[in-house]
């Protein structure tokens, strides 16, 4: 096994995750990143003291795989509080974690403006709280989840009208959602119930690494060093008689016994032309949403005391946070960090514009409604600023694609099985699910190659 060739294309977070248990099975294989740096959405800055992250920024509860590689990595996790402000009918409140009896009164005044205490909102919550607690096997983030089978074609949207949701509560779930996300009703329901589980209900189960969700991405990346090779772009994987046999790197050819192909769907049909029709249809049918971030670094809270973000559902101001205030270790003493994060059709304009225009936009929707006693920073202002775009952010999970990439999975296997698809697609959307997938997809190729030749 240690004389084949494996080699995996993209240094994201499914294949920095696949290069690593491949090398637990005692194979050393090659990875291959287009860009300068690996890491991807999972990826991160170093400025002057501070740590950044570029897209992905927590764990949820459920994220088995992404904890058990922080335990072998010997990365500590940190839960972190939500102590959120919410703009809504013109004013501000305050919602924090739920852990007591004292904690829910504490809210009621706040829920009371949300939307969550009229009875048609309270009734609604119910149905929805018994769903996911009925569903909790199939409704999480985790490597074995069972979404699939609740997988159908019915859209968030729908399913909202078809409880009955108000107004006023829709409001509020689908700002949630959409603070980092697109047009969240048109995702499937059972998606995006798992995301009201994992990232609504469970608030108070929150964990991130002491600097930051990318500092595993550097800690893989550092675990794998000497099989990444960046800035190299694969041009094409070739397939001959229903197997691969290399892949195409400027004008010379890797040999292969197996490929773990780890970029994002819609790229995969560009560098696989040979791949069944029927596999392509199914990839073309995964879609993202776009997002951008914008990270300031600064020498006060930008935020009233003790809030760690600050959400607008009725409109597309960006998200705004301070993760300095439940991660110390990301910024240097006596200093914060503010990020603004916006997706949903906002995302799609600002991505036309360069850096500074971005930052601008963002930090002028920002002041528009300020939160009462915090202390924006104005357009020049900060010790540095980084603009963070991705036209592909977070997997809207459509109704039918799980069952789909199901089916994908299946085909690949017995079409070419030497052959393997990774990336947050193939598993629940999340950090976690494209870690898995490429956990899973490395141990499939371990076993192929101990299987010996086809």
């Amino acid at each position: 096994m240690a004389t084949k060739k494996i080699v995996i294309i993209g240094g994201g977070a499914a294949g920095l995750s696949a290069a690593y248990a491949l090398k637990k099975h005692g194979i050393r294989p090659i990875l291959l990143e287009a860009n300068d740096r690996v890491g991807g959405r999972m990826g991160g800055d170093r400025v002057n003291g501070f740590c950044i992250d570029k897209g992905a920024d927590f764990f949820c509860d459920s994220y088995d795989v992404a904890f058990r590689i922080c335990e072998e990595l010997g990365l500590s996790l940190i839960r972190s509080q939500m102590n959120l402000g919410w703009y809504r009918n013109g004013k501000w409140v305050v919602t924090t974690p739920i852990q007591s009896a004292g904690e829910l009164l504490k809210n009621l005044p706040a829920f009371r403006n949300i939307g969550f205490l009229s009875p048609r909102a309270a009734w609604s919550l119910v149905k929805i709280a018994k769903a996911i607690k009925d569903q909790s096997e199939h409704l999480n983030f985790a490597s074995n989840s069972r979404i699939a089978e609740l997988d159908g074609e019915e859209n968030f949207g729908d399913y909202l009208t078809r409880l009955g949701v108000p107004g006023s509560l829709r409001t509020t779930l689908e700002g949630f959602l959409e603070m980092t996300m697109g047009y969240v009703e048109y995702s499937g329901a059972a998606y995006m119930r798992t995301y009201l589980a994992e990232m609504l209900m469970k608030s108070d189960q929150i964990y991130v690494p002491k600097e930051g969700a990318s500092t595993l991405a550097y800690a893989l990346a550092d675990a794998c060093r000497d099989v990444i090779r960046v800035s190299t772009p694969v041009k094409q994987v070739v397939i001959k008689n229903g197997a691969v046999t290399g892949v195409v790197v400027d004008n010379s050819t890797i040999e292969a016994d197996a490929v773990i192909c780890a970029v994002p769907p819609s790229k995969v049909p560009g560098i696989i032309p040979d791949l069944p029709a029927s596999i392509r249809r199914t990839l073309s049918n995964v879609v993202y949403s776009s997002g951008c971030r914008v990270v300031i670094g600064l020498d006060r809270p930008p935020l009233p005391s003790g809030w760690n973000g600050a959400l607008y559902p009725e409109d597309d101001t960006p998200l705004l946070l301070d993760r300095s205030v439940n991660l110390p270790d990301c910024a240097p003493p006596g200093k914060s960090m503010l990020d603004l994060l916006v997706g949903r059709g906002r995302a799609e304009e600002l991505l036309l514009l360069d850096d500074n225009e971005i930052k601008r936009q963002m930090l002028r929707d920002a002041r528009r409604n300020p939160p009462p006693g915090s202390n924006l920073p104005g357009d020049d202002e900060g010790l540095f600023a980084r603009v963070y775009r991705w036209r592909e952010a977070v997997c809207m999970g459509r109704p039918g694609m799980f069952k789909g990439i199901a089916e994908m999975r299946r085909q690949l296997d017995q079409d070419i099985n030497n052959l393997f698809l990774a990336g947050d697609y193939m598993r629940v959307p999340s950090v976690n699910g494209a870690l898995a997938s490429g956990v899973d997809a490395a141990g499939e190729v371990a076993e192929l190659l101990a299987s010996g030749p086809a």
